[in-house]
């Protein structure tokens, strides 16, 4: 391993890169993280299997694996680390974590009750902080053939080259006018240096190091699993919206196009297209063959009933003019803001098994959360909100609660959303995205789940195709969308 390239600047935050020709692997640390364990490697010997690369790659897993599920809660700065995943990377996995706890460089907590993996954390108490400000991070290519190997063979591949392909040199972001605009976000101070119940800032400040490095250095990660939500997970679905204006191609600005509503949207499309041979499908390889029959048996019967349309029809409408969380709001009317504007209110969040007060600039924020709850809510413990929704549309809750108890299996409530993300991604990546590629083979296309971007020069091929090609899948239910032209200047802004 050799230095590549260092960059510096007069600021307090900035980042270092580390290359060897011939390997395209990355990883991202703390530098203060580095230099710990460089130190102690001198004076306190590791064990004899001992490789650097392997071991800045165990501890890049506290940074990457939360910038990789952005969504989920980590209690006290804890990260679990799946035995099984690790042991594939290296069988001597547990002896370098017993060496960052003996050398007390990661603090760590055992397996406890519900939880199958140990958890780690950095241990920054026991690390010198002297002169430093901000914490600044690093990059490093993985040089080890045996591990890159490893590392590999993890990575999932995609049956979706019209998209990958534009993973490429075109995409550049730029970190310096990101870091001038956004430094105190990059930015965790030294002295907050101490581990809180939820940690939101350091959460953040590793997603915005992690993805902006890896965007920086055109580290592209791009997989798929088509047994889960079968999306496609890019540097693009898991990088902060607020980077996309420093993001282009080719020097070409980007615009996306966003289906409004678009969990709610897909909840109605299925429900409109129960005959449909493609959608038939789809429910089969989630809930299984022998539980469709039933499935559709208690659906049809539902829906036969005049007042379930009389109760669908305004639903609907609102749905696919894309207002569906303003029809929310008279229904929820004890929803009021604070004394400061903002809007507080506990969610229950299965990572920490709490309800965890969350903020939200507007009322529509707030039931866009809310929406999500009303659709994923498990059964046996419904959510508040939920029953007060099911006041108003007790047949369609019926119809909801139909997809989340015919199968058998435990946490079936999940099939559901799984549901969703796989008519999603049928519809986006499947099938609309591949016939514009087919026809448009030299325009730049990426999707950040239910979004479909492209440069601003295609945008305008891209917009009418995509509506024309909605109209054709849905059979007329066309949803309603949003433009976004990924732009920082108060102009480029009007255009959204």
């Amino acid at each position: 391993m050799k230095q590549y390239k260092t960059k510096s600047s007069n600021r307090t935050i900035n980042a270092s890169a580390f290359y060897h020709e011939g390997y395209q692997w990355k990883v991202v640390l703390p530098t203060i993280i580095v230099k710990y364990l460089q130190e102690k490697v001198q004076v306190q010997q590791p064990f004899k299997e001992f490789k650097m690369d392997n071991a800045l790659y165990f501890l890049s897993l506290v940074i990457s694996i939360p910038a990789y599920q952005k969504d989920k809660t980590y209690l006290w700065g804890y990260i679990p680390m799946d035995s099984k995943r690790l042991r594939k990377k290296d069988s001597n996995y547990s002896k370098y974590f017993e060496y960052f706890l003996q050398i007390g460089l990661l603090q760590g907590k055992g397996h406890s009750k519900g939880r199958t993996c140990k958890r780690y954390r950095y241990n920054y108490e026991n690390i010198n902080l002297e002169g430093i400000e901000c914490l600044d991070f690093s990059i490093f290519e993985m040089t080890d053939k045996f591990l890159v190997k490893n590392l590999l063979k993890e990575d999932i591949g995609n049956d979706c080259p019209h998209l990958s392909k534009w993973f490429n040199d075109g995409l550049f972001l730029d970190v310096d006018r990101l870091n001038d605009d956004l430094q105190s976000e990059f930015c965790y101070n030294k002295y907050s240096l101490s581990y809180t119940r939820l940690n939101p800032i350091i959460a953040k400040a590793y997603s915005y190091w992690y993805t902006a490095l890896m965007l920086k250095e055109r580290c592209y990660r791009i997989s798929r699993q088509p047994d889960s939500d079968n999306r496609l997970h890019t540097n693009l679905t898991n990088m902060p919206s607020k980077f996309r204006p420093y993001l282009t191609y080719y020097g070409e600005n980007i615009q996306s196009l966003d289906i409004k509503n678009s969990q709610p949207y897909f909840m109605i499309l299925i429900l409109e297209s129960l005959g449909n041979s493609k959608i038939m499908k789809i429910m089969s390889k989630v809930f299984g063959n022998s539980n469709i029959g039933t499935m559709l048996q208690k659906l049809q019967q539902i829906m036969s009933n005049k007042v379930f349309q009389e109760e669908f029809a305004p639903l609907k409408k609102a749905v696919l003019k894309g207002k569906f969380y303003e029809f929310l709001m008279p229904f929820y009317a004890d929803i009021k803001p604070d004394y400061d504007g903002i809007f507080r209110k506990k969610f229950y969040d299965s990572n920490t098994g709490k309800a965890e007060v969350c903020k939200f600039p507007t009322k529509r924020d707030l039931m866009k959360k809310l929406t999500l709850q009303i659709l994923y809510t498990p059964l046996k413990r419904p959510s508040k909100e939920y029953l007060i929704f099911k006041q108003y549309f007790p047949l369609f809750c019926e119809c909801i609660e139909v997809f989340k108890t015919t199968s058998n299996e435990k946490d079936s409530f999940k099939l559901f959303p799984k549901l969703l993300q796989q008519v999603e991604s049928d519809c986006v990546i499947d099938t609309i995205t591949k016939q514009i590629a087919e026809v448009n083979p030299d325009m730049p296309l990426w999707t950040i789940h239910d979004s479909f971007c492209t440069s601003k020069s295609w945008f305008p091929i891209l917009e009418p195709m995509v509506q024309e090609l909605f109209l054709s899948y849905s059979n007329g239910i066309l949803p309603s969308f949003k433009t976004e032209l990924w732009c920082n200047s108060d102009e480029c802004l009007k255009v959204a």
